[in-house]
């Protein structure tokens, strides 16, 4: 019996010990996670970069690594699905740090995450993302060209009209959305948006063509078959995580992000560019 014990013990202790290795190695080490998308809307071939959820997080001094890591994807803009501060620290200069760098690779298009829209009374987030030469997306969009053929980007404000705002869905998010999904019948489109377990329901009769998403962090803890442990709002065994989710004709693409806003560490879950090539 006393040997039976030892032996658990010893399996406990490899067991953490593996666990600890494996969060500082995901929560420290970068992966290009790669998607390919077809259309016949356009002609042309596309490659965009994707990330989410920096958390004020470095990789290497000034986020060297992470901006060569994605100089590398030759990107043809570059787009940011929010939470690039915490909002613990009303600094959002690491922020400004990268987006400036990044604006050098490639055009780069902003979005805003549940927690710049905590530091919003603090923090003037539209003026710090545009000064870097980035362009902060908030219920607005713009008409991105690649050889003569426009693919239209638009970039949806962090909590949208919900169930509970009905029968008044009289928001600027509802309006931005009708908008966004009539130019979508006609345009290739990509949508930016931080949370995605708030726009699935909505995302089947869009017209859109691809939404991009983070704010899950890959649900922290990736369980071999099973996937996600836990996504903020949606909880245990998230059913959006991180990778492709499809709905009709518009394909979602959720991001397990860069950096982490809690003490958990990413287990079987590493830092995550996003590169996706259309056509």
């Amino acid at each position: 019996m006393k040997k039976f014990k030892i032996i658990i013990i010893s399996f406990i202790i490899i067991f953490v010990v593996f666990l600890l290795i494996n969060g500082i190695y995901c929560t420290n080490t970068l992966e290009i996670k790669k998607y390919n998308y077809k259309t016949e809307k356009l002609n042309t071939k596309l490659r965009i970069v994707f990330i989410s959820d920096l958390h004020n997080k470095e990789f290497g001094e000034k986020n060297r690594d992470l901006v060569n890591k994605i100089k590398e994807q030759s990107p043809d803009f570059i787009a940011v699905g929010g939470d690039m501060v915490t909002r613990y620290f009303d600094d959002d200069s690491v922020m400004e740090e990268l987006l400036s760098q990044l604006s050098d690779i490639a055009p780069t298009y902003c979005v805003l995450g549940n927690h710049e829209r905590d530091l919003s009374d603090k923090l003037d987030f539209k003026n710090d993302i545009n000064n870097t030469g980035a362009l902060l997306l908030d219920n607005e969009l713009i008409e991105f060209e690649k050889n003569r053929e426009k693919i239209l980007i638009g970039g949806l404000s962090d909590f949208p009209y919900y169930e509970f705002d009905a029968p008044d869905y009289e928001t600027p998010e509802r309006y931005f959305w009708d908008n966004f999904c009539e130019k979508s019948k006609n345009n290739f489109s990509i949508l930016l948006h931080h949370q995605p377990e708030y726009i699935g329901d909505i995302a089947k009769d869009s017209n859109i063509d691809l939404i991009l998403c983070g704010h899950t962090h890959g649900g922290l803890i990736q369980i071999p078959f099973i996937g996600g442990l836990f996504a903020p709002n949606q909880g245990l065994f998230p059913k959006y995580d991180k990778g492709e989710f499809n709905f009709n004709d518009t394909k979602m693409i959720v991001s397990s992000g860069l950096g982490n806003s809690n003490p958990v560490p990413r287990i079987n879950n590493c830092a995550e560019i996003t590169a996706i090539d259309i056509n």
